[in-house]
């Protein structure tokens, strides 16, 4: 007898996003899909595992359904409820083709309350924070809302055949930021193990009681208010295509629409549009591979009979940054080079005549981009005179500096709140006015119950100031980091009173404000420079596609300069001439593929060993799209687990070594993006 396949939390969430997605969802062995589908792992990279166990705590005498079998899962919660349990963890419920499964399940006297654990953090119970100024319901939390309201309606359902006569709330259960640890080493009660067949899973230590970890920093919000304005909105359940004018309506159809995918019936395509921008059931050009089929292909095929043709022409929705592509998707112009200068307000300028700007504004940029769809740009954008000015205000040398951060849902440290930023890694290149270059300085701290942030700011005082050089960041997360860090420093320091006002001096030097409740300080001259704007502000390059991520900017970089190609094909990086301190014996970062680009510098970086993680290292790559640890989200991730994980003193030291080369490489990217600036400038 086949398997009911019902609506569940998370195939009613992918269906308001679009319900033909439900369908590729339905077939995982047909369908590609681009996003890591291990809960585990992105509950770790979010918080979210930590957060659900700390929520059991609460709820002592709890009944936890731990069985992935449906069948069995609602026998034993109809079992234990039937024999009065109050707290049933997991409680599996279903009616017709819903089925649900409650994180915490609350029978009170005087209410049944669906309780749904988040790691979103919220700032107390006031349910005014879920709500904009103009009075609706803030975008940020209406799929949490519509999450708890599609489950209180299944719980309605199923107890009102049971015939219990009490009211069904729903609750969100969240770390509350107005909350402080007051112990340290909270992290250390909740541990990562893998079963016989290396699977992962969280669990609290024996033992282990809520009043052990101190004060609670959970808070419990009646999600009442949201859940009515979810069922009052007359307009968001209104698509074309959709067989429904509200949430409630929504949830009958979608519910007919398992019913007929039970009885071999598919669910039905809906129409294309700029949504399909963000579907994940795609592989790379459209192209079918390795048995595995592109969702989203078969939507463009079966709506407009799209050939690989049109899969391969530009779209409207890669624009960067543009605001206006619904509508102009909506007028059905799909493709970049079906957009004008009308599409703009501004008054634009083709990219061969700019020069000297000292902004580039956003349009300007979108229709640098949209040029080389037309193919009337088929060049590099670099605004010399702009970048000329800029550069002229350098001191050397430049430091480049990049920094991996994590913000735990449950703070590591005694005194932290949730989300608190912690600052445990960073990497520091040097490029002096003659052209050498060396990986000048880095640091790791550990973690494992120590705050690795006071270490981290004075490790980066010792390595930056020693000279009056221009610092370079790219985007503004180190400002923000450095920001918490002063914040710390005032708070609690473990210096004496002359070395914290010289850090903190410092770290204002490098620094603008970000919080005026700590204090304001003057700009410095040495300010950090922002290197993501200046590549916004000066420089575009085709194979970007409209990214200005450093890991869109360094292969176009160094596909676009024959000089760097030269100066690093040659095994130098390591060597005396380029020294590093995690490569020793010569490195060449100059590889071609066999189309005769330039291979991408983070595709050489060391993968990581997969008897240590397991399947779990497998997701890490799904989730971040690399085979190794490839960028900040999925350093982040390796590090927490670090923090989590029983694991060998071998094991923690494989994931430290990739962790300094992958951070090695942010700075390094630095570098040679700015290389190739001077280099340019020195052409004009």
């Amino acid at each position: 007898m086949p398997t009911v396949k019902y609506l569940t939390k998370s195939r009613f969430k992918l269906a308001l996003e679009c319900p033909t997605r439900v369908r590729f969802d339905l077939e995982p062995e047909v369908y590609e899909n681009q996003k890591a589908d291990n809960p585990f792992l992105l509950a770790l990279a979010e918080g979210g595992f930590q957060v659900g166990e700390w929520a059991k705590l609460h709820f002592p005498s709890g009944k936890d359904c731990v069985t992935k079998d449906n069948e069995q899962a609602m026998a034993d919660t109809a079992s234990w409820l039937q024999a009065g349990e109050p707290v049933i963890f997991e409680a599996a419920l279903r009616s017709g083709f819903k089925y649900i499964r409650v994180d915490v399940l609350q029978i009170t006297e005087h209410e049944i309350r669906v309780i749904e654990v988040k790691s979103k953090s919220v700032v107390g119970a006031d349910s005014g924070q879920f709500f904009g100024k103009r009075g609706g319901l803030d975008s940020t939390w209406r799929s949490y809302f519509e999450d708890v309201a599609f489950q209180v309606q299944v719980a309605k359902e199923y107890f009102g055949r049971l015939g219990w006569d009490m009211p069904v709330r729903g609750y969100l259960f969240c770390p509350d930021k107005q909350k402080n640890a007051t112990i340290d080493g909270l992290h250390e009660y909740f541990v990562i193990r893998h079963d016989e067949k290396n699977r992962a899973s969280c669990v609290v230590k024996t033992g282990v009681l809520l009043a052990d970890l101190g004060e609670s920093m959970m808070t419990l919000v009646d999600a009442s208010p949201g859940i009515q304005a979810v069922e009052d909105d007359q307009d968001s359940y209104v698509r074309e295509g959709w067989e429904c004018t509200s949430f409630q309506g929504a949830i009958k159809w979608l519910e007919e629409l398992m019913r007929m995918n039970n009885r071999g019936l598919p669910i039905p395509m809906m129409p294309v549009g700029v949504h399909c921008a963000t579907c994940s059931f795609r592989t790379q050009r459209e192209l079918d591979v390795d048995d595995m089929k592109s969702g989203r292909r078969a939507c463009f095929e079966h709506a407009l009979g799209w050939t690989q043709s049109e899969f391969d022409r530009p779209k409207v929705w890669d624009v960067w940054n543009l605001r206006s592509k619904k509508r102009i998707i909506e007028e059905g112009r799909w493709f970049m080079d079906e957009m004008g200068q009308e599409d703009f307000k501004a008054e634009l300028t083709h990219p061969e005549e700019l020069s000297g700007q000292s902004e580039l504004p956003n349009a300007q940029r979108q229709w640098i981009q949209i040029c080389a769809a037309k193919g009337t740009f088929n060049s590099v954008y670099l605004d010399m005179e702009g970048l000329q000015d800029e550069v002229q205000q350098f001191t050397w040398p430049l430091h480049f500096i990049d920094f991996e951060t994590t913000a735990p849902a449950i703070p590591f440290y005694e005194g932290y709140t949730p989300y608190q930023g912690v600052s445990f890694q960073f990497s520091h290149h040097v490029l002096h006015a003659d052209g050498r270059l060396e990986h000048a300085g880095q640091f790791l701290g550990l973690g494992q119950g120590e705050d690795p942030t006071y270490a981290f700011v004075r490790s980066l005082y010792d390595n930056l100031s020693g000279d009056d050089g221009s610092v370079f960041m790219y985007s503004h997360h180190e400002n923000s980091y450095l920001n918490y860090a002063h914040r710390l420093l005032r708070k609690s320091s473990p210096f004496d009173e002359s070395f914290t006002n010289e850090l903190l001096r410092f770290l204002e030097s490098l620094t603008w404000p970000t919080d005026e409740a700590y204090g304001i300080w003057p700009e410095s001259r040495r300010v950090m420079v922002d290197m993501a704007e200046m590549v916004r502000t000066y420089f575009w390059h085709p194979d970007m596609a409209g990214s200005n991520s450093i890991k869109a900017v360094l292969p176009a970089v160094l596909n676009a300069s024959a000089e760097l190609q030269t100066k690093y094909k040659a095994p130098l990086y390591g060597s005396a001439a380029m020294p590093s301190l995690n490569y020793n014996t010569g490195f060449s970062w100059i590889q071609f593929d066999e189309q005769g680009k330039v291979r991408d510098p983070y595709k050489l970086l060391p993968a990581l060993k997969k008897d240590i993680l397991g399947e779990d290292l497998e997701t890490i790559n799904r989730i971040y799209g690399d085979d190794f640890i490839g960028n900040g989200g999925a350093a982040m991730t390796a590090w927490s687990y670090m923090q989590f994980a029983e694991m060998t003193d071998e094991e923690r030291e494989d994931i430290q070594h990739a962790l300094k080369k992958y951070c090695e490489l942010d700075t390094l990217a630095m570098a040679f993006i700015m290389e190739y600036f001077l280099i340019e400038l020195k052409k004009a």
